[in-house]
């Protein structure tokens, strides 16, 4: 984050960390980034010297007084976040925003207690930061116009594209990637081989399958993401119970070397073989049972009915701002447009119908939500054409 800003944006960055070696660890990033551009010839050694001599750093908070936007990227513990407004207002001044980069925790809840909330406000990167070109900007009920512009103006100077959503638990992209993964996970423990899973997915279109994704974000970091999700919207987030049996082997994913996937050799980096001892672990025999076209049908199905549940209830603002989310923050396919493009061109009856067998077969959580079930009676697409505009206005007047 801090590269990003000091070297797209063009800002001034001091960096607190409670060690020293973070503080060295981020200045390293920035300086490989640099040194990259250098080896290219797009840049000579002394414009990465200038460029670096944007970032500074140290453990306390020296340099902060003037700092018109703090963005803080603690772990994901509410005390902990509550406890970093706290300090940040006592040593910045009024005028200084706080910006979260939580990826489940409210914003409201971060806010509370806070001497001036209106300046608190969500900032969600996805990782890695410098590759991933969105970013969700989150207001809280109070939040300032002030500060919402601010953010906005801040993200896109990062080279970033931000979408607005509510202050809903798991937000936008996260909520409708999790039950897509918990379906590949169910996939999994119905005996489905975890290559056969991921590559059912990239077959539909997605850079990575689920289960890769799973190892690339942390399957830590899910297993947080995924309580917080199902006490707010219920049983259809709940994670298959073999799930904390991976994390009590202490899986964590690339960043452990230790996943669904193997990470010991990476003479072949693109080739990626899962872990075996992993199926023992879960006490599976693998084999392929469903086709691709079945497995990724009940994955993406899955996403579809949850974005439009975020539409319905105002998590996001337009459909267009659903399909920027999920192409630019998950990898949606780009050439099916987004969740909603895909819907409206696929028939939202069609939609439905998939929805409707799939709950038959395989349950509840498969029910289409009201919002496209209306649509579907209504012969409603999500985007209106500009002939159906005009068509509205003529039956209108």
């Amino acid at each position: 984050i801090a590269s990003v800003t000091a070297l797209n944006a063009g800002l001034p960055v001091r960096i607190r960390d409670v060690s020293l070696s973070g503080v060295n660890h981020a200045l390293q990033h920035s300086w490989e980034r640099l040194s990259e551009k250098v080896r290219r010839r797009q840049l000579n050694p002394a414009q990465r010297q200038q460029q670096m001599a944007r970032l500074s750093g140290g453990v306390d908070y020296q340099g902060f007084s003037r700092r018109d936007l703090i963005i803080e990227a603690v772990f994901e513990d509410l005390a902990l976040k509550r406890q970093m407004v706290s300090e940040v207002e006592q040593h910045c001044g009024p005028q200084t925003i706080f910006a979260s980069n939580t990826s489940s925790l409210p914003i409201a809840e971060i806010a509370a207690g806070a001497q001036r909330p209106e300046n608190i406000i969500g900032l969600h990167y996805f990782s890695p930061v410098e590759k991933m070109p969105l970013v969700e900007v989150i207001p809280h009920a109070v939040t300032s116009a002030e500060t919402i512009a601010t953010t906005i103006e801040l993200a896109r100077n990062q080279g970033k594209t931000p979408i607005v959503v509510a202050d809903r638990a798991g937000f936008y992209v996260n909520r409708i990637l999790t039950p897509y993964i918990n379906e590949a996970m169910r996939c999994l423990l119905e005996g489905e081989p975890i290559e056969h899973i991921d590559r059912a997915l990239v077959a539909f279109g997605f850079p990575v399958g689920p289960i890769q994704l799973l190892d690339e974000v942390g399957i830590d970091v899910g297993s947080k993401i995924v309580p917080i999700l199902q006490q707010a919207y219920g049983e259809r987030f709940a994670a298959p119970a073999a799930f904390e049996a991976v994390l009590q082997d202490g899986r964590k994913g690339r960043k452990n070397g230790k996943g669904f996937y193997l990470y010991h050799s990476m003479r072949w980096p693109g080739r990626k073989k899962p872990d075996p001892t992993l199926y023992k672990l879960l006490q599976l025999e693998p084999k392929e049972q469903q086709s691709r076209e079945q497995i990724a049908g009940r994955c993406v199905m899955m996403m579809l009915n949850e974005a439009a549940r975020c539409l319905e209830e105002g998590v996001i603002r337009s459909a267009r701002d659903g399909d920027v989310g999920a192409v630019f923050g998950i990898g949606f396919p780009p050439f099916l447009g987004g969740p909603f493009r895909y819907m409206d061109r696929t028939s939202i009856a069609s939609v439905v119908n998939t929805l409707s067998n799939l709950m038959q077969r395989q349950g509840d959580r498969f029910a289409p939500c009201e919002a496209l079930q209306q649509r579907a009676d209504n012969e409603r697409k999500f985007y209106i054409s500009a002939s159906e505009v005009n068509s509205h206005k003529d039956s209108a007047g």
